[in-house]
């Protein structure tokens, strides 16, 4: 027992040191780097995230200093824009104030008449003179301009009102004093006269039959056009006098009796408004200009006019631009006019000349003109881009300051677990030391441990493992020993169930391959032989009176001489074959000379165990299945159970075999009947028609009659030989196709298809003609039958029935007579 446990021991060294892995990096070593990796991990993570909502917060940042600064600068545009447009407006009240003044101011002077008629300051009859035109003029040295066109008379309602707006020349110079903007101020009246402030020798400058009343800015401010008797402006123009660009403002004159009297004007010059809207600056390079109620733009500057795409020479000469008369109209100027419709005020964006815009406008509400400022929006929000870049470089720094501390921790980190490595690695190495000595076969070392820990534990698991492997060693050789033989044991059973299996996959290829029992049987049993090694195997089938069973197949020497003289066994009387096919159940006979049914056959002499095993279909015992063997006790359930199957599986191939017997000799059955059927159709169709076929010769077809018809003779007999090709139907011939041809031809195998070709085309077609000629038939014999039993139907009477029927079936039959016999009944059942 000692040398088995030294030599146990010996190949547990051995296996061991085979089992003993390479050196590698230490337990200390993973450890540290264990715990740094960890370490950097957390870390790792920490960093992305805080660089991540670094970064984050960074971008809100930056996008709400950009909204906040965008919102400030869109505010500060707007307010621009609409204290610009407060200043604009301011002239224009101004103006507007002004006009009603000069209106009001003829109103009055009209209203007084009574006390300045007689101031005689001036009298048209003695100042004005009528020039060779036939319009009327005054003196160019007085302060205002008098003009009277041609055709028109110098009336005392004329004269007298001409006297009084006279007196106007002491207001007008005061205003236009006050207000340098104002070019002139004028009244035109409704006699079509003209008073022009200051005196510019108007009868020289307007053609003779100038019509006043017919100018746009008096019909605009008459009161039919104007109900609210308000100041009415024109649109801007370009003053012929050199004046620049011009606004007149008009305002009817109504007097104390609610009489019309004229319209009184005053034209302003709009220089200081352009100068004013030209100097509007929002940013750097940001630019103002106005458009008017008709999309006319005023005072549009060179940065506009690049912006909006507008290179008509014409609108580059003028200082206003009649949108409409442009010869192309760009996508951004009619996006930009579009947008500005909408509302008396408001905010944009749109891109121009590659670069975004703000776009903000505002209403002049004295004369309803739009201001509007166009500022680069990169100009604007200058200051977010620095904004912007402090705050990256801020975040940059704060991330390199983290990286700082994170190294360091990695350090602090990195000198603590090799410090802890230390205290952990000594007790294990101390346990190390120990199992080395165990493997080297020193079951008698212990661990010591005082850790006080988990470690400890593992030293005392280690000593107690240490005691269970030395009893393991004393009763290895044993177990070993035992679990060998059972292994044995279960490979054998499983190759002997690997051999049922084949055996029975074998029968069932063969049964399924070969439907032939004489040549199934012995196949069978060869292969049961051979896979289960019992030397004989016999397969019984009973007789047609179910009184022997006799043997069919077998595979051994004796099982084949019981063949040759026809071995049988008496059903339920003889042997153990006659019990099984006579009880239908299974018997084992362990030992044959200790069974009472066994059968001493001296062809198998060596027989020491026998099983036999009925094919049975349900209740009816077809045969049996004997298997012997030189073993006694050779048969084990294992076995039972397969050659079970294998039994079941011959009585399946019996019964197909006996099936496909039966139906092989239906099948021919069937052919033979269809085929006698169709000849005795074909010879009668034959026996009618009086002839046996027909000749077809040079375009030409005859039939054969049976009577009379010879063979050819003669020179053209001689000459000629025939090919024949039968004419089959189903397998049946019905006739042949007999060629005539030269008799030196050499007839080739493709004229001999072609033959044979048109025989199945004659074929086809004489058999669909005598289907349809039976057609015919039948429906004519239908058609018969259904006359005669509508008109026998006809009446009630039965002795008319009779006659009716004698009557219709003479005709059709073309008989002479026809009888009726009543049969009388043998039996009361019938």
């Amino acid at each position: 027992m000692e040398m088995n446990k030294d030599r146990d021991i010996q190949n547990i060294q051995h296996s061991e040191s085979n089992r003993k892995p390479a050196q590698g990096t230490s337990l200390r070593v993973k450890f540290v780097l264990g715990s740094l990796a960890l370490t950097f991990f957390v870390i790792l993570i920490l960093g992305a995230y805080l660089y991540l909502r670094i970064q984050d917060n960074s971008q809100l940042l930056i996008s709400r200093l950009e909204g906040n600064i965008r919102a400030q600068a869109e505010e500060d545009i707007v307010n621009a824009s609409r204290e610009q447009a407060a200043l604009l407006n301011n002239f224009f009240e101004s103006i507007n104030t002004n006009t009603s003044i000069v209106g009001a101011s003829i109103k009055n002077i009209l209203n007084n008449q009574e006390a300045l008629a007689s101031s005689g300051y001036w009298d048209a009859r003695i100042d004005l003179s009528q020039l060779a035109s036939g319009s009327w003029d005054n003196s160019n040295q007085e302060p205002a301009s008098i003009f009277i066109p041609a055709g028109v008379s110098i009336s005392e309602s004329l004269s007298s009102k001409l006297n009084l707006i006279k007196h106007s020349e002491f207001v007008f110079p005061s205003i236009m004093k006050d207000n340098p903007d104002i070019v002139a101020i004028y009244f035109g009246g409704t006699s079509r006269e003209t008073i022009y402030y200051p005196n510019i020798d108007l009868a020289n400058i307007v053609p003779s039959d100038f019509d006043v009343t017919g100018r746009q800015w008096y019909l605009a401010a008459e009161p039919k056009n104007n109900p609210d008797n308000q100041v009415v402006w024109s649109a801007p123009y370009e003053d012929a006098a050199l004046n620049g660009l011009v606004i007149t403002a008009s305002v009817p004159v109504i007097d104390e009796n609610n009489r019309f009297q004229g319209v009184a004007a005053m034209d302003v010059q709009l220089r200081r408004i352009t100068d004013q809207v030209a100097s509007i600056k929002v940013g750097k390079t940001g630019y103002a200009f106005l458009v008017d109620n008709e999309n006319r733009i005023i005072s549009l500057p060179g940065a506009g006019r690049n912006d909006f795409g507008i290179l008509d020479e014409n609108a580059l000469l003028s200082d206003i631009i009649e949108t409409n008369a442009l010869p192309a109209t760009t996508p951004e100027l009619s996006e930009m006019l579009t947008n500005i419709k909408q509302s008396n005020q408001g905010l944009f964006t749109m891109s121009l000349a590659g670069a975004e815009r703000y776009i903000t406008y505002n209403i002049i509400p004295q004369i309803q003109y739009k201001l509007v400022i166009v500022v680069p929006s990169a100009e604007v929000l200058s200051g977010v881009k620095e904004i912007e870049k402090e705050i990256k470089t801020q975040t940059r720094n704060t991330i390199n300051v983290s990286l700082l501390l994170i190294a360091g921790v990695l350090i602090i980190a990195s000198a603590i677990a090799f410090a802890v490595s230390n205290n952990l690695t000594k007790p294990l190495q101390s346990l190390n030391q120990t199992a080395t000595e165990i493997i080297q076969g020193n079951f008698r070392a212990r661990a010591k441990v005082n850790s006080r820990d988990e470690l400890e534990t593992l030293a005392a698991t280690l000593n107690t493992m240490t005691d269970t492997v030395s009893d393991l060693v004393s009763s290895l050789e044993q177990r070993v020993f035992e679990r060998t033989a059972e292994l044995q044991m279960v490979m054998q059973q499983g190759q002997q169930r690997a051999k049922q299996y084949e055996a029975i996959t074998r029968v069932s290829q063969a049964i399924s391959a070969n439907k032939n029992l004489q040549e199934l049987l012995p196949q069978i049993a060869e292969v049961i032989s051979e896979q289960f090694g019992f030397y004989h195997v016999g397969i019984f089938l009973n007789d047609a009176a179910n009184k022997y069973a006799v043997l069919v197949a077998a595979n051994s020497e004796g099982g084949k001489r019981m063949l040759n003289r026809g071995h049988q066994l008496r059903v339920g009387a003889q042997g153990i074959v006659g019990y099984v096919t006579g009880n239908n159940k299974p018997r084992i006979a362990s030992n044959v000379g200790n069974d009472a049914v066994y059968f001493n056959n001296p062809d198998l002499p060596d027989t020491q165990s026998e099983m036999a095993l009925p094919l049975a279909e349900g209740n009816n015992v077809l045969g049996a299945l004997d298997v012997q063997s030189t073993e006694p006790n050779a048969f084990s359930e294992q076995d039972l159970e397969a050659l079970t199957t294998l039994a079941e599986l011959v009585t399946i191939a019996i019964q197909n075999a006996k099936l496909y017997e039966q139906m092989d000799k239906s099948l021919a059955e069937s052919k033979a009947i269809s085929q006698k059927f169709f000849r005795e159709n074909w010879n009668r169709l034959a026996e009618e028609y009086r002839f046996s076929g027909y000749r077809y010769t040079a375009g030409i077809a005859a039939p054969l009659i049976n009577e009379g018809h010879k063979e050819e003779t003669g020179t053209e007999q001689v000459d000629r030989k025939q090919v024949r090709v039968p004419i089959q139907i189903r397998g049946v011939e019905i006739g042949e196709l007999s060629v005539m041809v030269p008799k030196n031809e050499n007839i080739k195998s493709d004229q001999i298809d072609v033959i044979r070709a048109v025989a199945d085309r004659v074929a086809v077609i004489a058999e669909n003609a005598r289907l349809f000629d039976e057609t015919s038939r039948r429906a004519e014999r239908e058609r018969l039958v259904s006359e005669i039993t509508t008109k026998i139907r006809g009446t009630n009477d039965p002795q008319e029935m009779i006659q009716t029927a004698i009557r219709e079936l003479r005709e059709a039959l073309k008989v002479s007579r026809i009888e009726i016999i009543p049969r009388t009944n043998k039996s009361p059942d019938r």
